[in-house]
């Protein structure tokens, strides 16, 4: 029972030691994304654990910001598109951004963009919650005490990923700056490519369809 209880003790004790360098990040970020690509500090457990957090962040924004600054009905509110939103906004960009590097001479691999995205959450996770609960005891003229908490979050979220992806790949700001352009391109491109080859495939199917209902008729 013992040894039960110290080795759930320690898994937490390392949990929570792994977890301050996105704490670190956020106060030094180059230093912080050279310790999780280099000195191999960081973890998927803790990007993961920070796509909940930041999933569950958005849930609870969505249900119970007060109506001045959410104009949703939470009675008829799917948290789960929205979800689904991030979760695929967050795939196409680390694929759309490992492909555009992996041609600029990067040294970044998907598994370190995707860390290096996820461990710059933290910003989002620390503010979303607190301007919800502010939110609730303002008024109509004192909104935008809560929009600025919540870009001050969102501006510092796209500042960390600037600085990781200039690490991982270890580019300068110039280069960093022309390879996330070109990365909302391939994003828009696959995007498009998606939504044809779904068009196609939908055509397809209703034609597939037509002709065994006209072979089933006659």
């Amino acid at each position: 029972m013992k040894n039960a209880l110290g080795q759930s003790a320690g898994r937490i004790a390392d949990f929570f030691r792994h977890y301050r360098l996105p704490l670190y990040i956020m106060v030094r970020p180059f230093d912080g994304f050279y310790a999780m690509k280099y000195l191999k500090e960081g973890t998927l457990k803790i990007s993961f654990l920070n796509v909940i957090l930041l999933l569950i962040s958005y849930a609870i924004n969505d249900q119970y910001a007060s109506l001045i600054v959410n104009p949703q009905n939470p009675l008829t509110l799917n948290s789960l598109w929205h979800w689904v939103m991030i979760v695929t906004a967050l795939i196409l960009f680390c694929v759309s951004n490992w492909s555009v590097t992996s041609l600029m001479d990067g040294e970044g691999k998907l598994k370190d963009i995707f860390m290096s995205v996820t461990y710059a959450m933290t910003p989002l996770i620390l503010t979303i919650v607190p301007a919800t609960i502010l939110s609730n005891f303002l008024s109509q003229e004192e909104a935008g005490f809560y929009f600025m908490l919540m870009s001050v979050g969102v501006a510092y979220f796209i500042f960390l990923v600037f600085c990781g992806l200039v690490v991982v790949h270890n580019y300068g700001a110039g280069k960093a700056i022309f390879s996330i352009v070109l990365t909302f391109f391939a994003l828009l491109a696959i995007v498009f490519l998606i939504t044809l080859l779904l068009s196609l495939w939908q055509q397809l199917y209703v034609f597939v369809y037509s002709i065994y209902t006209e072979l089933m008729f006659r």
